[in-house]
């Protein structure tokens, strides 16, 4: 079995997108949620290791607290959006599509493709982000 490292690898090369990432809830059982990035691929620093969100913050915690995916787009032209996701700051993101990554209808995390230039994301290509999150559900249970 690939670790979740290669997993996340191999996709990024697959799709050509500039980052992949997954957020988990970090947090003891009886805490609050904390939602880190797990793993990433096309990182261009280890600042993603110190990004700590509650649920509804930054991009991965809105997906977290809604259950939606999400689009963001010319994140740079928007000085709100580089405040609320740090992610997007510290890799240069400048689109982001963001699934979450369900189990018993419940997020269990949150997997985000991101480009450093604009991007508009096909139908095609957010079908394949979400195919790959229900993929990813099923390969945490393993």
């Amino acid at each position: 079995m690939e670790s979740l490292k290669e997993w996340v690898t191999a996709y990024r090369e697959k799709w050509g997108c500039d980052f992949l990432g997954i957020a988990m809830n970090a947090a003891a059982e009886d805490a609050p949620k904390e939602i880190r990035w797990v793993q990433v691929a096309g990182n261009r620093s280890e600042a993603y290791k110190n990004i700590r969100l509650q649920v509804g913050r930054g991009i991965a915690g809105m997906v977290w607290k809604t259950a939606r995916t999400q689009l963001d787009e010319h994140i740079f032209q928007q000085p709100d959006k580089l405040v609320e996701y740090p992610i997007a700051r510290t890799e240069k993101l400048q689109t982001a599509l963001a699934v979450p990554v369900m189990h018993h209808s419940e997020v269990e995390a949150v997997l985000m493709s991101g480009y450093r230039t604009d991007h508009s994301f096909s139908f095609v290509e957010r079908q394949q982000l979400e195919t790959a999150a229900a993929e990813l559900s099923q390969r945490l249970r393993k």
